[in-house]
């Protein structure tokens, strides 16, 4: 669907199961994400999200690959898409054997630039456990404003956690983009 430097991004295949189920089960992806899963028969309500949100219109989410060798690396996308609004959430995971190689950061800005020209987006924003450095500093690095720290809005693991608010609005896209829109 997407071709970018060094990753392909493409829409979610039934045989990239084992690979989502890998990843929103590992302990170091899952310390900070919001969803995770116990058995990959579970992971299959993961699996038909990813195509009900795309039917219906509401968000996109799509795989990250190695153009190199098609290897699985993560996911990224929108939900929660509001058209009155003209917003939505930004999410993304990457497997910990391929973190700190770059591979997000080309991931959101090539996925950034396709979210906006699908659609008609003037927000994108993110919320991030604020105690997850690397990924707030991920988000300034493609643009993102930190708006504000939600305290101790959600419940995890026996403790509230608050969560960093970040958002990229299209004009601010635009011009760190280019303005190739």
């Amino acid at each position: 669907m997407l071709q970018l430097e060094r990753l392909a991004l493409r829409e979610f295949r039934a045989e990239d199961l084992p690979n989502v189920f890998y990843g929103l089960s590992h302990p170091e992806v899952i310390k900070h994400y919001g969803i995770h899963y116990a058995s990959e028969e579970d992971c299959r309500a993961q699996m038909r999200w990813f195509d009900d949100i795309r039917a219906d219109g509401s968000g996109l989410w799509l795989a990250l690959e190695t153009r190199e060798d098609g290897r699985f690396l993560g996911a990224v996308g929108i939900s929660s898409w509001s058209e009155q609004h003209h917003c939505a959430e930004l999410g993304y995971w990457l497997l910990p054997e391929h973190w700190g190689r770059g591979y997000m950061r080309e991931a959101l800005r090539g996925f950034l630039r396709l979210a906006y020209r699908r659609f008609p987006l003037n927000r994108v924003y993110a919320q991030v456990e604020v105690d997850n450095l690397g990924s707030g500093k991920l988000l300034r690095s493609v643009g993102f404003t930190l708006e504000g720290v939600s305290r101790e809005c959600e419940w995890k693991d026996g403790r509230y956690l608050s969560l960093a608010n970040y958002a990229l609005l299209r004009a601010e896209h635009e011009a760190e983009d280019g303005g190739d829109e």
